[in-house]
């Protein structure tokens, strides 16, 4: 299987850390819009919810990814 192309800061802590706060952010509007039964902006925020948690999710596949290739280096 394919690998996507994807630059070597896709990896990066950083990259994780606002994705899981824009997620945890986001999980907090869909429940606040649920609520106030605002269905529209709901959607939006469940969409929001799927970007970042793959982003947060591939981030940390990568990550894992490229600690895998530094340690199978001879003498790295």
């Amino acid at each position: 299987m394919a690998t996507p192309n994807r630059p070597p800061w896709f990896g990066n802590r950083g990259v994780q850390v606002l994705a899981g706060i824009a997620l945890a952010y986001s999980l907090v509007q869909l429940v606040l819009h649920l609520l106030d039964a605002q269905w529209g902006s709901a959607f939006l925020d469940f969409a929001w919810c799927v970007l970042f948690g793959y982003v947060l999710s591939e981030s940390l596949r990568f990550r894992r990814e490229q600690e895998a290739q530094r340690d199978e280096r001879p003498g790295g």
